[in-house]
C-alpha cells in the first residue's frame, strides 16, 4: 500500500512537470499545440501502462509469497502439532485450524467453557497456561493477549514422559514395630509374636510390589517408586489398622510406625530423611505414617492409638547422665516454659531448677514474662518468700543479662520457640535442651543439642522427676513445690483418667515423699464462682456437629482462662457416645483459642495440626490472633469433616 501511494505521487509529479514543460514550449517557442498534446498523451499512456504492469507484477508476487507463507505456516503448525482456535465475545468457537479438523474436533459454535471447563481460569486471566486432556491427548493451552485466540499445543509425548519419570522416581521407606523389643516374655514367644505380626506386613508389601530388606527384628527398609507410593497413600496405609487389630487380638502393645522420603535423586538425602521421619513418627506416639517430599511439609496418616508408656528406664538413666554432664559444663542454666504457663509447665520448670541447684549452678526460671495461669500464679504469690528464697524467678530481659556462650537453656513442656516465653532468648542461645511430653512437630525452630520428647508420658513433670532417683538424693524439693508438680500431673491426666501409667504413680509416690499434699492440691485446683459460671456457659452453648462430635463456642466478648476452656472440654467429653469435643472462646481481646479433647478413638491432634495447632492425640489446641470465632468455627468444621472422611476411607 505504501509503495502504490508513492508510485501515484511520482506519476503525478512527472506528469505535472511534463505538462509545465510542454506549456512553456508552446507559450514561449510557439510549439504546435497538437504535437504538444500528442507528446503529453503518449507520455501519460506510457506511464499508465507501466503502472498497470508493475502493479500486476507486484500483486502476483504478493499472492505467490502469501501462498508460500501460508504453506510454511501450515507446515510449521503441523510439525509443532499446534492448533489455533478463534472465539467471539460470547466465548463461542468461530474458527478452527487444520489440527482440530484432522482430529475430528468439529466444535464450531460451542461455548469454550462448556466444552472444556478448565479453560475458565485461562480466559479470566487467573492462569497463563492450562493443561487439558481431549480424547487421551494432552494439550497445553495459551491465550493471545490482544485477541480472542487460543493456541493448543499437543504435549502428549512430553507429558507422558514426565509422568513416567515421576512415577519411576525412587522413594525410601522404613517400617518399625513399636514396643516389640520391650515385650516382657520368653524369647520363643517374642519370636512367635514377631512372626505373626510381620507376616501380614510382608504380604502387604508384596501385594504392592515394594522391595524390602529386614534390618533387625523390629525394623524393615523399603525401596519403591512414586507410583507404588501413591497406591499405598490411596489405600491410606491400611496395614496400620491390620497390625493394630492383630496386636489387640494377641494382647500385645505393638503398633507400626512408617516413614517415606520422596522428591530427591540423592539417595543419601532420602536415607537421612527416612530415618528422621521414622524418629518423628515414633516421638509422636507411633501407629502412624510420616511422609515428606523434599522442601515440603510433613504429611501424617493414621495416629489413632495413644502413645504407649515406655517400660524400660534405660533411656531415663542415659538422659540423666547426659543432662548432668551438660549442666556441669555450663556457666549457668536458664529455664523457659510456654506462654500462659500452666501447672505442668511451672512445676517442671521448678523441678528442673531444683535439679540444677543440686549441682551448685545458678538456675534462672523465666516466669515473669509470657503469663502464668491464674491458680498457679495465686500459688506462687501466696508462697512468694519460699520461691524467692530458693529460686531466681526472672523476666526475659533479666534472663538475657545472664546469657553467655556457655549458658544452658532448657525448654520445658514445649518444643517450639514460637510458643515460648523466652523466644528472644532462644534466638541467641548456643546450647538448648528440650524436655517435653507433647507430640513432636515436624521441624524444630531451634537447634537443640539434646532432645527428650516422650509422647507416652503423662506430663513434663513426670519426665523431669524421673531424673531425681538417678541423682543420688541430692535434689531438694519443698512441699509446696511438690504440690504444684502434683497439680500439674493431676490436670494433664484429667484426674488420672488418661495417659496415666505405672511410672506416673511412681512419680506421684516420689512427690508424696517430698511432702506433696493432695488436700492442698485440691485447694489449689479450686476456682472462683465466676469461673464456674463461665465454664457452665460454654457447656450450655455446645451442639452436635456429627455423631460423637460436639462443638461449643461463645461469640460474645467474654474472656476465658484457657484452663476453663479445657475443663469445659473435659466435662463435655464425659457425655455418653461422645468421641471428641472442641470448644472455641476468646482468651484475650484479640486472641481466640480452641481446646480439643477425645477419648482416644478420634485424633484431635491431627485436626488441630491442620489449623497450625498441636498437642496430643486425646488433648490438643491452638491460639490465633485477629480472627472471628465464626470464621474459626468454619475452618474447624471443614478440618473435622476432612479428617472423618479420610478415616472412613
Amino acid at each position: 500500500m505504501s509503495n502504490l501511494k508513492n508510485y501515484i505521487i511520482f506519476i503525478s509529479i512527472v506528469m505535472l512537470l511534463l505538462g509545465i514543460s510542454i506549456f512553456c514550449l508552446y507559450w514561449f517557442f510557439d510549439f504546435n499545440i497538437i504535437v504538444s498534446a500528442l507528446i503529453y498523451g503518449i507520455c501519460l499512456a506510457v506511464l499508465v501502462i507501466t503502472f498497470i504492469i508493475v502493479n500486476k507484477w507486484r500483486k502476483d508476487s504478493e499472492r505467490y509469497n502469501t501462498v508460500q507463507l501460508n504453506s510454511s505456516v501450515d507446515k510449521a503448525l503441523d510439525i509443532a502439532t499446534v492448533g489455533i482456535m478463534v472465539y467471539n465475545d460470547r466465548y463461542e468457537i468461530t474458527w478452527l485450524s487444520k489440527l482440530f479438523k484432522e482430529r475430528n474436533l468439529e466444535v464450531y459454535g460451542q461455548k469454550l467453557t462448556g466444552w472444556i471447563p478448565e479453560l475458565s481460569e485461562l480466559l479470566n486471566g487467573d492462569l497463563e497456561r492450562v493443561t487439558v486432556i481431549i480424547d487421551d491427548c494432552k494439550y497445553e493451552v495459551t491465550k493471545k493477549d490482544d485477541a480472542s485466540v487460543l493456541f493448543f499445543k499437543d504435549i502428549s509425548t512430553i507429558y507422558d514422559l514426565k509422568q513416567q519419570i515421576s512415577d519411576d522416581a525412587v522413594v525410601f521407606g522404613l517400617i518399625n514395630f513399636d514396643n516389640l523389643d520391650e515385650i516382657s516374655t520368653s524369647d520363643d514367644e517374642i519370636s512367635t509374636i514377631s512372626n505373626d505380626l510381620k507376616l501380614p506386613v510382608l504380604e502387604y508389601l508384596k501385594q504392592y510390589g515394594v522391595t524390602y530388606k529386614t534390618l533387625r527384628n523390629h525394623r524393615i527398609f523399603l525401596i519403591l517408586n512414586e507410583k507404588i507410593y501413591h497406591r499405598l497413600a490411596d489405600d491410606r496405609f491400611s496395614i496400620l489398622n491390620t497390625v493394630r487389630k492383630q496386636a489387640k487380638r494377641m494382647e500385645v502393645p505393638v503398633t507400626l510406625s512408617l516413614a517415606f522420603a520422596r522428591g530427591s535423586n540423592d539417595l543419601k538425602v532420602l536415607d537421612e530423611m527416612a530415618s528422621s521421619l521414622l524418629e518423628l513418627a515414633q516421638t509422636r506416639g507411633g501407629d502412624q505414617v510420616a511422609v515428606r517430599k523434599l522442601n515440603e511439609d510433613v504429611i501424617y496418616y493414621g495416629g489413632t492409638s495413644e502413645a504407649k508408656e515406655k517400660s524400660s528406664k534405660v533411656q531415663v538413666r542415659v538422659m540423666t547422665n547426659t543432662l548432668k554432664d551438660l549442666i556441669n559444663r555450663s556457666d549457668n542454666v536458664i529455664i523457659v516454659g510456654h506462654l500462659e504457663a500452666d501447672a505442668d509447665c511451672v512445676g517442671s520448670a521448678i523441678a528442673m531448677a531444683d535439679i540444677v541447684s543440686s549441682f551448685k549452678k545458678d538456675a534462672y526460671v523465666v516466669l515473669k514474662t509470657g503469663g502464668v495461669e491464674g491458680r498457679v500464679q495465686d500459688a506462687l504469690n501466696q508462697n512468694r518468700e519460699n520461691f524467692e528464697e530458693r529460686h531466681h524467678i526472672v523476666s526475659i530481659n533479666e534472663a538475657q543479662n545472664h546469657l553467655t556462650d556457655k549458658t544452658l537453656v532448657i525448654m520445658v513442656d514445649h518444643h517450639s520457640a514460637s510458643q515460648s516465653n523466652g523466644k528472644e532468648l532462644l534466638q541467641e542461645a548456643k546450647r538448648i535442651v528440650i524436655i517435653d511430653h507433647h507430640r513432636r512437630m515436624a521441624d524444630f525452630d531451634t537447634n537443640p543439642i539434646l532432645t527428650y520428647i516422650e509422647a507416652g508420658a503423662s506430663s513434663t513433670c513426670e519426665l523431669v522427676l524421673e531424673f531425681v532417683p538417678y541423682l543420688m538424693g541430692r535434689v531438694s524439693i519443698t512441699p509446696i513445690e511438690a504440690s504444684i508438680m502434683y497439680l500439674g500431673i493431676l490436670i494433664d491426666t484429667n484426674r488420672f483418667r488418661v495417659k496415666c501409667g505405672i511410672r506416673t504413680f511412681e512419680v506421684l509416690k516420689t512427690l508424696r515423699q517430698f511432702g506433696a499434699d493432695p488436700a492442698l492440691v485440691e485447694k489449689l485446683n479450686e476456682e472462683p464462682y465466676e469461673l464456674v459460671v463461665k465454664r457452665s456457659k460454654l457447656i450450655n452453648e455446645s451442639y452436635r456437629l456429627q455423631e460423637g462430635i460436639l462443638i461449643s463456642k461463645d461469640e460474645s466478648d467474654d474472656i476465658y482462662p484457657r484452663s476453663i476452656i479445657s475443663q469445659a472440654c473435659d466435662t463435655l467429653l464425659e457425655t455418653i457416645g461422645v468421641k471428641a469435643v472442641f470448644v472455641i472462646a476468646k482468651i484475650s481481646k484479640d486472641e481466640v483459642a480452641i481446646s480439643a479433647r477425645s477419648k482416644g478413638e478420634f485424633n484431635v491432634q491431627m485436626v488441630m495440626e491442620k489449623m497450625n495447632g498441636g498437642g496430643h492425640m486425646s488433648a490438643a489446641g491452638l491460639q490465633v490472633k485477629d480472627t472471628a470465632i465464626a470464621d474459626l468455627e468454619k475452618v474447624l468444621i471443614k478440618c473435622i469433616n476432612d479428617y472423618t472422611q479420610g478415616e472412613s476411607r
